[in-house]
């Protein structure tokens, strides 16, 4: 390579042009700013479940999951709420279809989700959050009314990685399991809607 710019000089030289600018360019190391690699969550979350034909109540919930790869992940569930009264109790003025303790509800189950699209949220110009959407299912168990029912669960959740161990998660949930409360079997579809964060490590 030596021997090929010398000649090539020489032969600038002889046609009477400069020779050629030899760039000299400083390599600069890129180092990529990753998401941690951790598989284990930890979150915790409020928000309000509405209980059907038992009002809508305060819901706190926690879980811990295990991320199998980008796309799937396991998670386990725990939350409860306290049952309000029934439209009847409150018209007909009689005698609590539930003691309080049975107005307890609690469920926990397991849930396998998956990871629909990646993407980013822009705050300002400037500045912009990695985000996740994704889906679970799973099933478990609702202790309410003095029963456990077998419950399924649908879950549509948003997540915004505030940096590479945090995220602010959006959730809403559908428990849906059968009872008889009211007087006639029918299934439930208890909706609920809440926030908080997650830790991963």
């Amino acid at each position: 390579l030596a021997s090929f710019n010398s000649a090539l000089q020489g032969e600038s030289e002889e046609l009477g042009e400069k020779p050629p600018v030899q760039v000299d360019v400083e390599r600069r190391e890129i180092i990529d700013d990753l998401l941690d690699s951790e598989n284990f969550e930890v979150g915790l979350q409020a928000g309000f479940m509405s209980i059907e034909d038992f009002e809508s109540s305060l819901w706190l919930s926690g879980h811990f999951a295990y991320h199998i790869n980008e796309h799937f992940y396991t998670k386990v569930l725990y939350g409860f709420a306290d049952a309000g009264e029934t439209s009847f109790e409150k018209l007909a003025n009689v005698a609590p279809l539930l003691t309080d303790e049975q107005r307890k509800l609690q469920y926990y189950g397991l849930n396998i989700g998956y990871n629909l699209m990646p993407g980013e949220v822009f705050i300002t110009q400037n500045l912009a959050f990695n985000s996740m959407f994704s889906i679970e299912l799973g099933g478990g168990s609702t202790k309410f009314a003095g029963d456990n029912k077998f419950t399924v669960n649908l879950i549509a959740n948003y997540r915004v990685f505030l940096n590479d161990w945090i995220t602010w998660d959006l959730t809403m949930s559908d428990y849906i399991f059968d009872t008889t409360i009211t007087g006639s079997n029918k299934t439930t579809h208890n909706l609920n809607f809440s926030t908080g964060f997650s830790f991963y490590f």
